[in-house]
């Protein structure tokens, strides 16, 4: 090891506490050990000390490229492509005659109804206030409680409360009968 790296490694505590403010905690050490490999490998005793003194900021530098190497690494997603995934797989081919048998038809007239029954419930939404059916909107199609939708939109959550409830009755009032029908199964009504 080179003598100059020896003098770099008599400030190992400062080191591993610069990898630990950076956020490294438990792999500080594993940190601060490949900054000396990479010191070791790409860089000389003429970058690193100043007039015989360790350059702080330059081992900040190299610390954090380490320590960001890492992060960018231990989060890399590994992508395979679908062929590759399938390409061990064994398939049945069903034959065309035989394909109604997979399909599941027994709850269609159930399925559309429900369908049907949201359409009708859009089309009416269509023709709220824009305020009103831009907070509903928001409501039933994120996951946003109303404390989260207050926070994300600087309404206050008793007004968001209030127009939700205010619109619910509103839904309530002119679909019940046909949510009726369709709990009865008479899809037909609907």
């Amino acid at each position: 090891m080179a003598d100059w790296l020896n003098k770099v490694a008599k400030y190992h505590k400062d080191w591993i506490q610069i990898a630990k403010t950076l956020g490294a905690k438990d792999y500080a050490e594993d940190i601060v050990q490949e900054s000396y490999i990479k010191l070791h490998m790409y860089s000389s005793e003429e970058k690193l000390f100043k007039n015989g003194i360790i350059s702080k900021g330059y081992m900040y530098f190299v610390i954090r490229s380490v320590f960001l190497s890492y992060i960018i690494s231990k989060n890399k997603i590994n992508k395979i492509q679908i062929e590759e995934f399938f390409k061990d797989k064994d398939f049945i081919e069903i034959p065309e005659k035989d394909i109604h048998k997979f399909t599941v038809t027994e709850n269609l007239d159930k399925e559309e109804a429900f369908w049907k029954l949201c359409k009708k419930m859009d089309q009416e939404l269509e023709n709220w206030h824009w305020y009103d059916k831009s907070i509903y909107k928001l409501y039933r199609d994120t996951e946003l409680s109303i404390r989260g939708m207050a926070k994300d939109t600087s309404i206050s959550s008793v007004n968001i409360f209030h127009t939700l409830k205010k619109g619910k009755d509103k839904m309530r009032e002119k679909f019940s009968e046909d949510y009726e029908d369709y709990k009865n199964e008479d899809y037909n009504l609907i």
